[in-house]
Parts: C-alpha cells; structure tokens; sequence
C-alpha cells in the first residue's frame, strides 16, 4: 500500500548517519507510517495508528503516538517526521472522482480520529504534538538523542513556520545539538503550485536537560 509521505532516501541517508548503533541501538518511530526507519542498521520499533500501513512491517506495532506503548526511557533514540500540517492533510472529497496525495485518499478511507494526517496547521495541530512529543521524550533515555524530519509550507501565499514550532517546542525539552536543510522542492500542482518551499529540515537534539 501506498504512502504520500515516507522518509526520502536522503534523508533516511542523514538519520542514520546521526544515529550510529555502537551509541545509540534502540530507535523509535512513533510515527512511522509504512515502516521505512526500519531501513537504518539499528534495533528500530515503529508505532502507527493505522493498521493498513503499520502491518506493513513487523517491527511496527498499531498504536497511538500520544500514549505509547513503552516504559520511561526505553529507548536510546527518537527518528521520526510528523504530519507537516499542509495540503497532505486535505481530505476533501472531490466532485469528479480524482484522487489527491494525500494520507486521507492515499489510505481509502476516513484516517483514525486521533490521526494527525487530518490536522491542517493550527492550533489542534500544535497541541497534538505538544503532546506527542511530551511522550516521546519520556521513553527517551538520559543522554539519547532525537532527530526530527519537518518541513515548512506555503499558505496564503506566506510560509507557514511550521519546522521553527517544532524546534522551539523541543528546544524546552531537549539540548538542540544540529540542524540541516535538505533539498527537497515539493508537489509542482495545486492552489500554490508556483510557490514551494525548496528544502526540508533534519533537526537533531539530545536529551541531557
């Protein structure tokens, strides 16, 4: 099955590099949509809401990114890149049949009521991962680290600074450590076609606060 928004190989190439296995074995991905972390050389668990996707891969578990399945400190990682709250999360239903990239039409289905392919950029948005992230950072060992995969769009004809959130909200939990742009220029269709945001971030920080 179909997913519109697995790890692209660079970056899948930038968390690994950042996650050697000697340091850091345990990775989570507490959002890990069809199971493409488990591609790292590490010792990775994957968490996703939606079975269609999550038994794609054994070392996936169905579950839910705000209550997840693990003791405090289980793991020596946190790899994984959230919703970005942009068009993806349209779940419009269109008049003459096309279909969309989108995690709603990608999937065939209404997504799970605590799904965050369904939140545009907003408020909702921001508190889910708020909370996400609280849970997160608490299966999180002292000294492991987390490296976040997020984008910024377009909105209105202004940048959303939806990456910017995310790290100021982390930066409160976590010591930041690196950030790197990765090219990445984005669908060329749509109310925005003519206007991308060209890179994506990886953000990496480590739990020493």
């Amino acid at each position: 099955m179909k997913h519109p928004a697995k790890f692209s190989n660079e970056i899948l190439v930038l968390i690994a590099a950042f996650l050697p296995p000697q340091k850091w074995p345990r990775v989570l991905d507490p959002f890990a949509g069809t199971g493409k972390i488990h591609r790292i050389p590490n010792e990775t668990w994957g968490v996703e809401i939606e079975p269609e996707w999550a038994t794609m891969d054994p070392k996936t578990v169905v579950g839910n990114a705000l209550v997840l399945p693990f003791r405090n400190s289980s793991f020596d990682a946190i790899a994984t890149s959230p919703c970005y709250g942009n068009r993806m999360a349209d779940h419009h239903e269109a008049r003459d049949g096309s279909t969309r990239n989108t995690y709603r039409h990608t999937l065939g289905r209404k997504l799970h009521e605590s799904n965050s392919g369904a939140m545009q950029w907003g408020d909702e948005y921001r508190e889910f991962h708020r909370q996400a992230w609280g849970e997160a950072v608490r299966c999180l060992r002292q000294g492991g680290r987390f490296v976040l995969n997020i984008k910024n769009h377009i909105r209105g004809g202004k940048v959303q600074q939806v990456a910017e959130w995310h790290d100021l909200v982390l930066s409160t939990m976590l010591q930041p450590k690196d950030k790197i742009a990765v090219a990445a220029p984005g669908l060329r269709h749509g109310a925005n076609s003519t206007l991308r945001v060209d890179h994506e971030w990886v953000y990496v920080y480590e739990n020493t606060l």
